[in-house]
């Protein structure tokens, strides 16, 4: 038997004592994450180390600097192609020194990765022997520890769709089933609804979770879907005042994911809540951020918050009840009948003039006209209706009609523009 062997020829109970082991071994500091470059283990010995270690074992994550300066690199696709240890020479600018990593793998899954300081004391072809074999290690713990986070996974999501389903009666019930389970609830939290234009598979949904995941000073609860429509919780490890910091996290949601998976996906959140007796109430006004997204994707495109909501929040209901009153609007009645005998646009013009907050040189670039033809239509069409758009009532009641009577019509014309 090797010295290798003989080192871990036995039980390890954690990934840190597996770091300890590897680290004895080649006398060198080693970092052992999981597939989310979450750190899950990393050896006690004190040696000097590099800016990048450094951050990853102090924020227990590895830095995104660090890892997108590997993935630019393509070290992190070779490192995952590879089923062996490789050698690293170092990426100095993101602060990591040379390195002899592997992969942690189980069949094609990826798993993890062992990261072990090259101080150029790693004797060549042993060095790999030992990470190999502690590899392997690794693989058998995630793999039941992956077995084990399936079925927490489980009981988590059984007990968030109890939440949003206002199953629970009391705020002692939620509290008490919580605390069987072994779920820790934060003191207050968010509702976020997110729908892709895409299948949400499980490719999908591990990276929007790592992506949910990678924001600094926010905690993801839960996290469940429903068709193609992911729900999550997540809180804040800070208090924030104002909308600033929950605008932010849930525009890189949307942006990173729009960008890195190549789809649109539109989201929503709800208001802030301390009792999980509300879950449900804000799971509904996330929802429906989302709902008006698909009614008005162009209008609603900028809407991420339920405090922003304002009107939009009962455009469905008003919808609603004028399909069942079955009566057309009197304010677009004259408008509609000019366009249909003359073949004008004015509909258009007052929808996009609207849309645009009255701005000229804005509605005239998207109608492809000058500001001077736009001002002519606007002037015709207080000539044909007797009434002006600069009439607070007016104006709002005609845009009303126009969302709720023409949506698809709008939808079109602005899907063109």
């Amino acid at each position: 038997m090797t010295e290798a062997s003989l080192s871990f020829d036995r039980f390890f109970d954690s990934m840190e004592s597996l770091a300890d082991a590897i680290s004895e071994s080649l006398q060198s500091q080693v970092t052992i994450e999981d597939d989310n470059h979450h750190v899950i283990g990393y050896s006690s010995h004190q040696f000097e180390s590099d800016p990048a270690r450094i951050s990853t074992i102090i924020g227990k994550r590895v830095p995104d600097s660090v890892i997108i300066g590997l993935r630019k690199k393509g070290i992190m696709r070779q490192l995952e192609n590879t089923p062996h240890p490789i050698r690293i020479s170092g990426v100095m600018e993101v602060g990591l020194g040379p390195r002899l990593a592997m992969c942690i793998k189980h069949q094609k899954e990826v798993l993890g990765y062992i990261w072990v300081v090259d101080a150029g004391n790693l004797k060549e072809g042993y060095a790999e022997n030992v990470v190999s074999k502690a590899a392997q290690i690794a693989a058998r713990y995630l793999l039941k520890q992956r077995g084990w986070k399936t079925k927490q996974t489980q009981v988590q999501e059984d007990f968030f769709w109890k939440l949003l389903t206002s199953h629970y009666g009391t705020e002692q019930d939620i509290r008490r089933d919580a605390g069987a389970d072994g779920i820790e609830l934060p003191s207050g939290y968010f509702i976020g609804v997110f729908e892709p234009d895409r299948t949400v598979d499980n490719h999908f949904l591990l990276k929007f979770r790592q992506t949910a995941e990678s924001y600094s000073g926010v905690s993801l609860v839960f996290l469940t879907t429903e068709h193609n429509r992911i729900i999550t919780m997540f809180t804040f490890h800070y208090p924030i005042e104002g909308t600033e910091a929950l605008s932010s996290y849930m525009r890189l949601l949307v942006d990173q994911t729009n960008k890195h998976e190549d789809c649109r996906i539109s989201g929503g959140c709800s208001l802030h809540y301390s009792e999980y007796l509300s879950a449900a109430v804000a799971y509904m006004e996330a929802a429906s951020i989302a709902e008006i997204k698909r009614l008005l994707p162009f209008q609603a495109r900028e809407l991420l918050l339920y405090e922003d909501m304002g009107f939009w929040a009962h455009l469905p209901a008003i919808i609603e009840q004028k399909r069942s009153r079955n009566r057309r609007s009197p304010l677009l009645y004259p408008l509609k009948e000019h366009d249909r005998v003359h073949k004008t646009d004015f509909v258009k013009t007052v929808a996009v003039y609207l849309t645009f907050n009255g701005n000229l040189k804005e509605s005239a670039s998207f109608l492809h006209i000058h500001t001077n033809t736009l001002m002519y239509r606007l002037n015709r069409i207080a000539e044909i209706t007797g009434k002006n758009l600069k009439d607070t009532h007016y104006r709002f009641s005609i845009y009303l009609d126009i969302l709720t009577e023409e949506t698809r019509q709008l939808n079109q014309w602005f899907a063109e523009g």
